[in-house]
């Protein structure tokens, strides 16, 4: 009989354990978990321009089981920022911030700067000596994932991805 409840405490006990110091949520843009843009331009100070007035906003939740509290009884968690670009269908880049960001448990709204995509669809190596192109991006079918990965603790958070489709860049005035 000792053994049976000893069995149970410990299956208890595990249960608990595997629960623990864990985070879930999820990254939107708009409320979606996955969007398709249509942009009007290829101008990446446009693309921009848009998350800053409001168009896009990009929303953060996330709540957790028995997080740390620091020395002032409040509950903050880590995370890594992690932005990956393709362009139909291959890896362009995958970059993770340097430095993690904290936040409270809950709703909030975040930045575009949180993440690094802005700066990375500007970029553009094979078009470094036509100056008059820069800040646009390419033709092409573009996906963008952006993932927060909680540091030190299990669980996940829900990443977003956004995908679009640009036509031809408009061609160099011919003066």
């Amino acid at each position: 009989m000792r053994l049976k409840y000893s069995l149970l405490a410990i299956a208890i006990g595990l249960v608990f354990f595997a629960n623990a110091q864990s985070v879930k949520g999820k990254l939107s843009l708009n409320g979606k978990s996955e969007t398709t843009l249509k942009l009007e331009t290829n101008s990446v100070v446009q693309l921009f321009k848009e998350f800053k007035t409001g168009k896009y906003k990009l929303q953060f939740s996330f709540d957790g089981d028995d997080l740390p509290t620091n020395i002032y009884n409040e509950k903050i968690v880590f995370f890594e920022f992690i932005t990956t670009i393709k362009k139909d269908g291959e890896l362009v880049k995958s970059i993770t911030r340097k430095q993690p960001i904290p936040y409270f448990p809950g709703d909030m709204g975040i930045p575009a700067e949180a993440f690094d995509f802005v700066g990375l669809l500007a970029e553009d190596p094979q078009e470094e000596e036509e100056l008059n192109m820069i800040g646009t991006m390419p033709e092409g079918n573009y996906q963008i994932e952006l993932a927060i990965k909680p540091i030190g603790l299990k669980g996940e958070i829900k990443p977003l991805t956004i995908n679009f489709i640009l036509r031809k860049r408009p061609g160099r005035s011919k003066y």
